[in-house]
């Protein structure tokens, strides 16, 4: 209970208090409900309890299901939304001292496939055109591949784009996930895409592929 009201109390100032970056607890508790429709405004405060006191930080979600904070550090978390999604927010400085809330959602199934979304830091959205170029799936493939005459015909198959997305250190890693939605030929194209993640850095402003 202590701890829940120290929770409130910083959460108060950050609104209150004069403008500089939010931290990232605040920041989670305050999001609004659309982006992390499963649970509520409460069990983002539980599961910072729980994380403090060496607890398994869970809850159970609106859907019934179990849900997981898996990770917690100054400017990252995660949590396992279901069994089959993970949800990371990550924040990102930015030159003007403010931050860039990044939130990754992911389906886990048979592949991971995740999605992107970026917001101020009173969460209104900010257009990732903004401030990342997404790798194609000419980007993911090796040189043997590009010698191929049937690329085409892999194209073809590929066409349904599925990448997953993880973040570290300022960074996002993108890796192509969708050779098992292929189904039967998936092995015939393995060494068809590269094995190490295309990696983007955070320069302040927008993201910059190394």
């Amino acid at each position: 209970m202590i701890k829940r009201i120290l929770t409130i109390l910083l959460i108060c100032v950050a609104v209150s208090g004069p403008a500089h970056a939010e931290d990232l607890r605040a920041l989670f508790i305050n999001m609004p409900d659309s982006v992390m429709p499963a649970l509520t405004r409460s069990d983002r405060m539980d599961f910072l309890d729980f994380m403090d006191s060496g607890m398994k930080a869970r809850a159970v979600n609106k859907l019934g299901g179990e849900s997981v904070m898996t990770a917690l550090s100054e400017r990252m978390l995660s949590v396992t939304t279901s069994g089959s999604g993970r949800f990371d927010m990550v924040l990102l400085p930015r030159k003007n001292s403010s931050n860039l809330i990044c939130i990754i959602k992911t389906v886990t199934a048979r592949y991971d496939d995740s999605r992107l979304a970026f917001y101020n830091e009173d969460w209104t959205p900010v257009d990732a055109n903004q401030l990342i170029e997404l790798p194609k799936l000419e980007d993911y493939l090796t040189r043997e591949a590009l010698r191929q005459d049937s690329l085409s015909y892999f194209m073809k198959l590929s066409i349904l784009r599925l990448q997953s997305v993880t973040p570290a250190d300022n960074t996002l890693e993108f890796r192509y996930t969708s050779l098992d939605y292929i189904g039967e030929e998936a092995d015939r194209y393995r060494s068809w895409i590269k094995s190490d993640p295309i990696i983007y850095t955070w320069t302040g402003k927008r993201f910059k592929r190394k």
